[in-house]
């Protein structure tokens, strides 16, 4: 008896996720492998009449890898920025649909982002939905390889352009 509750348990989880897929098409093909990307590039001028924005450049992946018999489907993210004081970091982790939008965040309470998917094939980046969301510096693990990407005056909302594919991250499917 204590298996097929379990086993219960285990459908009730994943369940839902077999749902994600028609909800989140139209941010990455649900087919294995698939990968979307959006960036921004602010330029001089818009970083003057934004004299409060610190995030220069962002981009934003978002992967797709397709259920097998260890796992349910995935969408992961990848995310890079760079502020004006030049540090650079990035995040990632999974996605999950919410009210119509894309959830993606880091675990372990890292934070995360709210994606809206506009008709023109842009992505809104809300950065204000959950606050910040906890950016690594590098590999290395150290203390300072890090910094809280947080939402501000002008770094709450970040409407980014599509990219194609290529230049993806490959980290987004790792």
């Amino acid at each position: 008896m204590r298996h097929f509750a379990a086993a219960c348990l285990f459908v009730a989880a994943f369940a839902p996720l077999a749902a994600l897929a028609g909800e989140l098409d139209g941010y990455v093909q649900p087919e294995d492998g698939a990968r979307s990307c959006w960036s921004r590039s602010y330029d001089a001028a818009h970083l003057a009449e934004h004299p409060d924005q610190q995030v220069t450049e962002i981009s934003f992946a978002v992967g797709y890898m397709a259920a097998t018999i260890e796992f349910a489907e995935q969408y992961s993210f990848y995310l890079e920025a760079r502020r004006r004081d030049g540090t650079e970091g990035y995040a990632s982790g999974p996605c999950h649909a919410q009210d119509g939008k894309m959830w993606c965040g880091v675990e372990c309470d890292g934070g995360g982002v709210l994606l809206e998917r506009r008709a023109d094939g842009k992505v809104l980046v809300d950065l204000a939905s959950h606050g910040y969301i906890r950016m690594s510096g590098g590999c290395g693990g150290g203390e300072g390889d890090g910094f809280s990407l947080e939402a501000g005056m002008d770094d709450h909302e970040f409407l980014l352009h599509p990219e194609t594919p290529k230049t993806c991250k490959s980290a987004i499917l790792e």
